[in-house]
């Protein structure tokens, strides 16, 4: 199963030279980077942020990775990660085209945004998303916490009410 996570791990343990010496760096067991890689686990975000970190540093000081796409000019990018997409902090537009359509598109790579021409960083955008996506499932579990303290506030009601009734 392949999303940003498992695409960013992959070229990050390409960087690296393995994926033993990604998990050294990010003090994880390899067998949990593997999961991770495989898209059986989820990463932690601090985890996902160091890794774009990483690669950005890479890209700056001249790595470059044979898994990094280059769309056919004028190819829309859209980034998803589970049901959401990354948006345009300016218009929340979510089609981007690289600004230099020639050159392979990187973290450090600037995009624009096809509906209002704001300019964006290729890994800032990719940060938000992973922030986005973890704001999101703390809402959602915050939700569930929530309805389910409230049915069994309902069900301790019911039974008192059917203690007292008999």
């Amino acid at each position: 199963m392949s999303n940003i996570y498992t695409q960013t791990l992959a070229r990050a343990a390409e960087a690296q030279g393995s994926t033993q010496a990604l998990a050294s760096l990010l003090h994880v067991p390899e067998s949990t980077l593997l999961r991770w890689m495989a898209g059986r686990a989820q990463m932690p975000l601090q985890a996902f942020l160091k890794l774009i970190s990483v690669l950005i540093h890479y890209e700056k000081t001249g790595g470059g990775y044979a898994s990094a796409g280059q769309p056919a000019s004028g190819d829309k990018l859209v980034f998803w990660m589970g049901k959401l997409e990354a948006r345009c902090g300016r218009c929340d537009g979510s089609e981007f085209i690289p600004a230099a359509p020639a050159q392979p598109v990187k973290l450090t790579s600037e995009l624009v945004c096809c509906a209002c021409g704001e300019s964006v960083i290729h890994g800032n955008l990719i940060t938000q998303l992973a922030k986005d996506a973890v704001n999101q499932s703390r809402a959602l579990t915050a939700a569930r916490a929530k309805r389910q303290a409230l049915l069994l506030e309902m069900s301790a009601k019911r039974r008192a009410l059917k203690a007292r009734s008999t």
